[in-house]
């Protein structure tokens, strides 16, 4: 079986959300009503007589359509509360979103390096697909994070460890890395364009296919790092230590070249 594409699974969660704010819009009042006639006919049709369903031919329908509901009156409560409960699905989706950018901020705030908790919220912000644009997290230690594909946009990650992260495919436009540890992490097909990687570490990191474009890697070690050389054009270099050790010139030619 064929691994979905990105766009698919994008087109996916897009499907999802738009379902969810639809289902969001309906009142909690009326979900309640609706679900419960239909449980309710469904409980008179599982359990009644077949006679029961034509009130026309039968005297007593009413009084065994309301035993028959009775009888099962707790079962009925029990399926409209979890209905309920999944209505409220994206509701506690929104709180918990709320609450992981609360303990990155918390963590920030604090100067606080190494966090179990504000790693774990990044994961979990990553996993449901929230955007981490502008995320202010200087000199922390998220070694070996995972955060393929993920939108990190303008964030501040100067002086954080990200040695070995999976930063495959992600966004990371006018990201300030400056004295970033990002030795042996994969930024394969990842957008470095502007960024600010001046003294930063890159020993042994993939960047193949990366967009460096106007990438300020001014004092930078990219010793080992593995890159075309192509990628280097318009890419601002000086005193970069280049994969083969050597210092780069001042700046690249138009064709990235040294």
């Amino acid at each position: 079986m064929a691994p979905r594409s990105p766009r698919a699974s994008l087109w996916s969660r897009q499907s999802i959300h738009r379902l969810e704010q639809r289902v969001q819009a309906v009142p909690t009042w009326l979900v309640a009503l609706i679900s419960f006639f239909f449980l309710a006919l469904f409980v008179l049709i599982l359990r009644g007589d077949p006679n029961i369903l034509y009130p026309e031919e039968h005297l007593g329908y009413r009084r065994k359509a309301l035993n028959v509901i009775l009888n099962d009156a707790e079962a009925i409560a029990i399926m409209v509360a979890v209905i309920l409960y999944v209505k409220g699905a994206p509701d506690r989706k929104t709180q918990k979103h709320y609450e992981a950018w609360r303990v990155i901020d918390t963590a920030a705030a604090a100067k606080v390096t190494t966090s179990y908790a504000r790693n774990k919220a990044l994961r979990d912000l990553h996993r449901d697909g929230v955007p981490l644009k502008w995320l202010e997290a200087p000199k922390a230690n998220l070694a070996g994070i995972e955060l393929p594909r993920a939108d990190l946009e303008c964030c501040n990650l100067a002086g954080t460890n990200l040695e070995g992260a999976n930063l495959r495919g992600a966004n990371l436009v006018g990201a300030n890395l400056a004295g970033a540890n990002l030795n042996h992490a994969d930024l394969v097909g990842s957008d470095l364009s502007t960024a600010d990687l001046r003294a930063a570490t890159l020993r042994g990191t993939n960047l193949s296919g990366a967009n460096l474009w106007e990438t300020d890697l001014s004092n930078a070690e990219m010793r080992w790092a593995e890159f075309d050389q192509a990628q280097l054009a318009g890419s601002k270099l000086s005193q970069t230590i280049m994969p083969d050790g050597s210092l780069s010139p001042e700046a690249t030619d138009e064709k990235g070249q040294l």
